[in-house]
């Protein structure tokens, strides 16, 4: 069996300054408020979770789901492209701060009670029906919402 040659390595070389300016170029998306809260408010939300026991706490895991109808089916999002639109308004932080709060809304009406902090996913996606909202959520159940939620 023949040896391979040795690798040879990069030599040793100082490492020179850094640029001294960097340009970065974003593309940032807000959504008025009005047709933002007008969508919100005619969607369709369903909800699913449950608080489990963990350790010395309770822990709720759960979704929501926010569809944003499309015209075509009663609502205020354009039918023709709902990939872009969908593409828009996963970039738009207001739209994602009203459904989480939706969210939070849905998990505290599930456990009866207060949650603490709330971690949270948000995924924005199209649909044939319009723009869903899909909210992960996990948050600790405070002490005072345990009892009730453990009925």
């Amino acid at each position: 069996m023949a040896k391979s040659p040795p690798r040879t390595r990069p030599g040793l070389v100082k490492a020179g300054p850094g640029p001294l300016v960097r340009r970065r170029q974003l593309d940032l998306v807000a959504a008025e408020d009005g047709p933002v809260r007008a969508m919100v408010e005619g969607a369709d939300i369903v909800s699913e979770g449950m608080p489990q026991t963990e350790g010395d706490g309770i822990v709720y895991y759960g979704s929501t789901s926010v569809l944003l109808l499309a015209r075509s089916r009663g609502g205020t999002l354009p039918d023709p492209d709902l990939a872009s639109m969908a593409a828009l308004l996963a970039c738009d932080p207001h739209l994602k701060l009203r459904v989480l709060r939706i969210a939070r809304r849905e998990a505290c009406t599930r456990v009866q009670g207060e949650l603490g902090p709330v971690r949270a996913e948000i995924d924005v996606r199209a649909s044939a029906a319009g723009v869903v909202v899909l909210v992960d959520v996990v948050a600790v159940v405070h002490a005072s919402a345990a009892s009730g939620a453990s009925r």
